[in-house]
């Protein structure tokens, strides 16, 4: 099964429009009729990313992405082309910004849209793995290190110990002043 997907738009003409073209692009996609229905369903959780309409009645697209529990990886959909739309979009935390056209081609621009976004999800999550990785591996090294560095300080005790001992039983001054 395809990715789910959570698209929040409230023109029910688009939601069916867009849920049809990407399911048949391999995604498992939701709909829900705005921003209060769009958090409650992101709140059911089990979503790999979301796309929110900016205009929408009740609450717009920014108030949605502020509800939205995290993750989902949210992608930012409007019909404006003004750029202060599309930069307060990102600036509050969408990682992409789609255009809405006629046609075709807002599908495939969607899908690019989509799969950039869940490739750089990935990437963010197995880099942020591969940090946790690497912190433990340090905490274990220092954890061996300190043991080592213990057992090198009792067993030069010990030799320090039996050398004052043999130079305490030693009648010699050459030999006592060499050990």
């Amino acid at each position: 099964m395809g990715r789910r997907v959570l698209y929040i738009d409230d023109d029910a003409g688009i939601r069916r429009l867009v849920e049809r073209a990407l399911t048949r692009r391999g995604y498992d996609v939701t709909v829900a009729d705005g921003g209060e229905a769009g958090v409650a369903a992101a709140r059911a959780g089990g979503f790999d990313l979301a796309a929110v309409d900016h205009y929408m009645p009740g609450i717009d697209g920014l108030e949605t992405m502020a509800q939205l529990p995290s993750p989902p990886a949210i992608v930012y959909v409007t019909g404006s082309e003004e750029t202060r739309v599309a930069v307060a979009a990102l600036r509050a935390g969408a990682a992409d910004y789609v255009v809405k056209t006629p046609g075709e081609d807002f599908f495939d621009l969607l899908d690019a849209s989509f799969r950039q976004v869940l490739a750089r999800a990935e990437l963010h999550a197995e880099k942020s793995q591969a940090e946790a990785a690497l912190r433990a591996s340090n905490a274990r090294l220092e954890a061996l290190l300190a043991e080592v560095n213990h057992r090198v300080a009792n067993s030069l005790q010990l030799v320090s110990a039996m050398v004052r001992l043999q130079a305490g039983s030693v009648t010699d001054a050459a030999a006592r002043a060499a050990l």
